[in-house]
């Protein structure tokens, strides 16, 4: 019945012009899944965290539809994207992003990215300075070292498999937000959770966890695009949140903003700021 429900909701989101059904690119593995909404000259491309999917970009996709043409994709082995893809992590997900972009002839492109996906942005925009105009890092991971220790991958290993995976997952991703919770949390979750049942789908999260950084993270200083980090004080994934936003910012010449109280997703915790950000950095240009 949960699955119903929330298969109807998205079916309403798509009803409303708030998400297109889905469309497919075909990377040289496997499909990847992903929506198009709105018009203009610019482009954004939103890519979710870790087992995260598209959908979690509602909200911020279609306050930007207004002014851009919005692409919400999805990871490997995520959403309605295939699994099976010999490899998943974020040097990957940046080749996808790459491979997009030309597929597309996008232009004047913005790159909204959360978590391990903030390193993939700066693989993209390293790879493609021209096209890529702006890069946004939310709840950010993009370099070698933050993150897991070696006691949480172990944890982790054994948490997210098995017929409990899914579901220590969902309790997982709504600990990401510990203050301000969205009024669709507990329906996406659950979407999540539904999502991850399905065959292949743990592994491909489990790569991703336990996947690289360091070809991304040697491109940090070759990013020529305007760059934001966008972080939440109280982010659960950063011992120290404004930290690691000052670190960031101070290697790629780059500006930070935090968000009080807020967790991992930030841009999900309020769109409407994060939209006005991004609108500030396209009339900076």
């Amino acid at each position: 019945m949960k699955k119903i429900t929330i298969l109807f909701l998205m079916g309403l989101l798509v009803g409303q012009g708030i998400l297109s059904a889905d469309s497919y690119f075909a990377a040289k593995e496997g499909k990847i899944s992903y929506f198009k909404i709105g018009s203009g000259v610019r482009n954004v491309i939103l890519i979710p965290g870790i087992g995260d999917t598209k959908e979690n970009y509602s909200e911020l996709a279609e306050i930007l539809s207004h002014n851009a043409v919005v692409y919400g994709m999805d990871l490997r082995g995520m959403g309605g994207s295939d699994v099976g893809f010999s490899s998943y992590g974020p040097e990957e997900t940046g080749k996808d992003i790459v491979a997009f972009i030309r597929e597309n002839k996008l232009t004047n492109v913005s790159i909204i990215s959360n978590s391990m996906s903030a390193a993939s942005a700066v693989f993209a925009a390293s790879e493609l300075p021209k096209e890529v105009e702006t890069i946004v890092l939310t709840g950010p991971f993009v370099r070698e070292g933050e993150g897991l220790n070696w006691f949480m991958k172990l944890l982790i290993n054994g948490m997210f498999r098995g017929p409990w995976g899914a579901s220590a997952w969902k309790s997982y991703y709504q600990s990401l937000y510990p203050n301000f919770k969205p009024s669709d949390l507990e329906s996406h979750s659950d979407f999540l959770k539904q999502n991850l049942k399905e065959e292949g789908r743990l592994s491909a999260l489990r790569s991703m966890l336990f996947a690289e950084k360091k070809e991304c993270e040697s491109r940090i200083k070759s990013v020529k695009s305007k760059v934001l980090i966008l972080m939440g004080s109280e982010d659960p994934d950063f011992p120290n949140p404004e930290e690691e936003a000052k670190w960031i910012a101070s290697e790629m010449n780059a500006s930070y903003v935090m968000y009080p109280g807020a967790g991992h997703y930030p841009y999900k915790e309020d769109p409407s700021k994060t939209a006005d950000l991004v609108r500030q950095i396209w009339q900076k240009k």
